[in-house]
């Protein structure tokens, strides 16, 4: 892998990580047409989602800061708050434990893609069928479960993970902008998760990695993208319907699956 394609895939990497269209669908179809070796590059993958962690984190710094003093300072929504974001994230780490490996091998392919990003547009337009009722400091144990349980879907390669938990959110009547904060703010723990398990898989050796430079430019251009993309949506979502994606999602499916 070179510079400029590790730096390509990781603002691919990091503007659809956000943006409702699948950030492992399209690392995986520009990594097929780059003509690399996508069987040893999944731990590279999540190692670019270390960039997506810290803009995160940089988006959200007065959420985090609040939730990480709230048990030391009885902030009781915060503490509330922050354990919403645990429930939330139980169905995906469940579900990326037990079944990763079994759906990356069998659904990395360009025509599940392609279905998948079908999947996702007609998801998103659905989801603006429902009324916008409710904030976040409504969420309750349940809503959090559903919209973690979105978020385990979300392990298929095609489907994106902040399309599946917006929609949720939507579905249960919050409002776009509570929804894609609340999709956010619960990406930052399974994200983090994941790429502790990647680093440990490295540490034990046996993963074929490029040089560290390139792997310091794809998480550096991850992290840049990614801000770039959480920044846009947050104002996006105020004024317009994230349906508009389907109009991406839905064409760029059927030519995957008619290529394939």
């Amino acid at each position: 892998m070179t510079l400029a394609q590790s730096i390509i895939l990781g603002i691919v990497q990091g503007l659809t990580e956000f943006l409702p269209v699948s950030s492992s669908g399209h690392l995986l179809l520009l990594e097929h047409w780059m003509g690399l070796p996508q069987d040893q590059l999944q731990d590279f993958d999540v190692l670019l989602h270390g960039g997506t962690l810290v803009a995160l984190i940089l988006c959200y710094p007065k959420e985090w800061w609040r939730m990480a003093r709230a048990p030391f300072t009885g902030d009781r929504p915060n503490i509330r708050l922050l354990l919403l974001l645990v429930l939330a994230t139980i169905p995906g780490a469940v579900a990326g434990y037990f079944l990763a490996d079994i759906i990356e091998g069998s659904l990395r392919t360009t025509g599940s893609v392609g279905y998948e990003f079908i999947v996702n547009g007609i998801i998103l337009i659905l989801a603006e069928r429902f009324a916008q009722t409710r904030s976040r400091e409504d969420t309750r144990v349940v809503d959090a479960l559903l919209i973690g349980c979105a978020q385990a879907l979300a392990l298929s390669p095609g489907l994106s993970r902040s399309a599946l938990t917006i929609a949720a959110g939507r579905a249960l009547n919050f409002r776009r902008r509570d929804a894609l904060d609340f999709s956010f703010l619960m990406a930052t723990p399974i994200i983090a998760g994941a790429t502790i398990f990647a680093a440990t898989d490295i540490a034990q050796g046996g993963v074929l990695l490029p040089s560290l430079p390139v792997i310091v430019a794809g998480i550096t251009s991850a992290l840049c993208a990614s801000v770039v993309a959480i920044l846009f949506l947050r104002a996006f979502v105020a004024k317009k319907s994230l349906a508009l994606f389907a109009w991406y999602l839905i064409p760029m499916g059927l030519l995957l699956c008619f290529a394939s």
